[in-house]
């Protein structure tokens, strides 16, 4: 047993020790300190496309964002910024205040053109000999609305979805090089979907492009070369643009089209849905007689992800469909083990109406949802079973039957 001032000393010892470090965290008033940050960017935006970049500065500025843009010298991307002593205080401010830059991150590095001189994104590159140009895409990201993944230590985390577009792409005979720019209305931000090319004459659908992308488009031969694109994106109303190939820049087009070398760049700026309307979920899939989704589903239910954090009043009604009214067996949640997109987990088995099947599928949504942070009272459900079937359910587009609609109905 050690002697009782052995004890007292070793308290002492102690009691000093924490005193000594808690005047290292406190001012002359007894204010305690706030760790040093050191200077960086606040990043709201990046862009493939400069005039994407000068877009999302005017909207920012109109809300007292000092924003302004650079090049990455590595990424090829326009970043968007506020350049501040504390970034971390200004991004949480920009959050708390601006719900649409709900994905705001903070960034460290070099801004400005390197050493090496890359080629900028929207720069026109000379191919082979003579005047043959093309934009070259050479990189761009998923998610689009902040392009590289939040980072708030001193290094930038940029693993978030990145992949390279079409390169070194050379102009055909009979072919256009068309770069679909579509653009959310609400906030200047890139976002990546589908865009129908349609031969207008014929009534004829020629190819499903992807937006972001330099897509190669063929002569349609159609008297006036002439094509119309309407874009498919889940939380955004369609628009449709029409455009000559041979000559995409006139008086009617001028607002919503420009080149670069021989790339024809269309714009579209996307309206979200409001106050009921009803969008449907066709590309969220789910294993036969299970409530449990099919990994495959995750593209679209980011995408109303995005659309629940943009908006922070946003409130819908999930309603799920099946097809047909049979009894059976249903796989559904544990409420203790939340696995979304596997049947080789641990779940609940069920015996169950169609009607069942549909509300533990809007169910799953819901909670997923919940997972990411929205809150439960934002999301209401519904189950209908084969109620409000589109097709029979004997049809060869019976399929489209087994479907989650989102109802707006708060905006």
């Amino acid at each position: 047993m050690k002697p009782q001032n052995t004890i007292r000393r070793s308290r002492l010892t102690f009691f000093y020790l924490l005193a000594f470090t808690f005047t290292i965290y406190t001012t002359a008033s007894g204010q305690a300190q706030e760790p040093k940050e050191s200077p960086g960017y606040v990043v709201i935006g990046a862009f493939t496309i400069e005039k994407n970049a000068i877009k999302l500065i005017d909207y920012a500025r109109e809300r007292n964002i000092s924003a302004k843009y650079q090049i990455h010298p590595t990424k090829d991307l326009y970043y968007v910024y506020e350049q501040v002593d504390k970034p971390l205080a200004e991004k949480q401010r920009i959050k708390e205040n601006f719900p649409e830059f709900y994905d705001v991150w903070v960034y460290r590095g070099e801004l400005g053109r390197s050493s090496l001189n890359k080629v900028p994104t929207s720069t026109v590159v000379a191919k082979n000999e003579g005047d043959n140009k093309t934009l070259v895409i050479t990189e761009t990201d998923q998610s689009t609305h902040a392009g590289i993944a939040a980072a708030d230590s001193e290094k930038e985390s940029e693993t978030k979805g990145e992949h390279e577009a079409p390169k070194n792409l050379e102009r055909k005979e009979n072919t256009y090089h068309v770069y679909l720019n579509t653009i959310n209305a609400k906030n200047m931000k890139e976002v990546k979907g589908r865009v129908n090319v349609i031969d207008p004459v014929r009534a004829k659908q020629l190819l499903v492009a992807k937006s972001h992308e330099v897509t190669e488009v063929k002569n349609p031969n159609n008297g006036g070369n002439v094509i119309k694109l309407a874009t498919d994106i889940f939380g955004f109303r369609e628009v449709q643009q029409t455009i000559n190939l041979d000559n995409p820049v006139n008086d009617t087009t001028q607002n919503f089209v420009h080149t670069i070398g021989d790339s024809i760049i269309v714009d579209f700026e996307l309206q979200r849905f409001k106050k009921g309307d009803v969008l449907v979920m066709y590309n969220v899939y789910f294993f036969k007689d299970a409530a449990i989704m099919r990994p495959e589903s995750i593209y679209e239910l980011n995408s109303l992800l995005d659309m629940l954090k943009e908006n922070e009043s946003l409130v819908v009604k999930l309603h799920g469909h099946t097809n047909g009214n049979s009894h059976g067996k249903i796989i559904h949640l544990d409420p203790e083990d939340k696995n979304f997109f596997s049947l080789n987990a641990d779940h609940k088995e069920d015996n169950g109406s169609a009607k069942k099947l549909s509300l533990f599928r809007a169910y799953t949504i819901q909670h997923w949802l919940i997972e990411q942070g929205i809150a439960e009272d934002r999301i209401d459900i519904k189950g209908w079973g084969g109620k409000q079937m589109i097709y029979d359910k004997h049809d060869t587009q019976a399929y489209k039957n087994v479907r989650v609609e989102v109802e707006i109905v708060e905006e």
